[in-house]
């Protein structure tokens, strides 16, 4: 789940959630919590949620895709 780096450009991060296991409002409401570091693109594609990240700086924290992946499941429970 290591994101991409291009020097230059914003590191961008695609990260999918199968929605037997995150529901698809606990992924909108994990990313109304962290749109202070990132823009969210939030659509469905077959049995999943997918998101793209966009960073508002020029790079996401280190942990960032854990640390969401984590909200977003505890917001499903």
């Amino acid at each position: 789940m290591a994101p991409e780096k291009k020097a230059g450009k914003k590191q961008k991060l695609s990260l999918r959630f199968h929605r037997g296991i995150y529901k698809e409002a606990a992924v909108k409401a994990a990313a109304a919590e962290y749109a202070a570091f990132a823009g969210f693109v939030i659509s469905r594609e077959a049995a999943y949620t997918k998101v793209e990240v966009t960073p508002r700086e020029a790079e996401l924290p280190a942990r960032f895709a854990q640390e969401f992946s984590n909200r977003a499941l505890i917001n499903s429970i």
